[in-house]
């Protein structure tokens, strides 16, 4: 198994995790407002790791041993 197949399978792990923890929060139809900051933790984090994984899977299928860009840079970590 190559690195970047170690790294598709890391990634879909968490994105499992996190889906799994906001099916939770969603369980009792009520989300109350110490939960809504998690949840937007979650979309964020969903978001991140499907874009990685899919530049992952682009270099996979380019025949590539390591993904050659680098991540966007996200408007919500600048600040100041």
């Amino acid at each position: 198994m190559s690195d970047l197949d170690t790294a598709i399978e890391k990634v879909v792990e968490e994105l499992m995790q996190l889906e799994r923890e906001r099916a939770v929060i969603y369980e009792d139809d009520q989300v109350t407002a110490a939960e809504h900051p998690r949840l937007a933790e979650i979309k964020h984090e969903i978001e991140r790791l499907w874009d990685y994984r899919r530049r992952l899977e682009a270099a996979k299928s380019a025949g590539l041993t390591e993904v050659p860009v680098m991540p966007t840079v996200d408007p919500t970590d600048m600040t100041g």
